[in-house]
């Protein structure tokens, strides 16, 4: 007979945090990377011209993907 060790697996019930917000909800925006502005154009001397983002509407964040803005998985 042989005995076989097996690791204490944790309940399926648990929740961990969120490794990507931190357990915030929120993560900074894939569209401006967090910085609230994109380049929508230049002017005529070839200046960019920033404007709100689309995706976070210049919050810089939006709702984790990983956890739907819950903080835990």
């Amino acid at each position: 007979m042989t005995t076989q060790t097996r690791r204490p697996q944790p309940p399926p019930d648990v929740k961990r945090r969120c490794h990507r917000c931190q357990g915030s909800g929120r993560a900074d925006c894939p569209i401006c990377k967090g910085t609230g502005k994109v380049v929508t154009g230049a002017d005529v001397n070839g200046n960019p011209l920033f404007g709100d983002c689309s995706g976070c509407f210049g919050l810089k964040h939006s709702r984790c993907p990983v956890c739907s803005g819950e903080g835990y998985v």
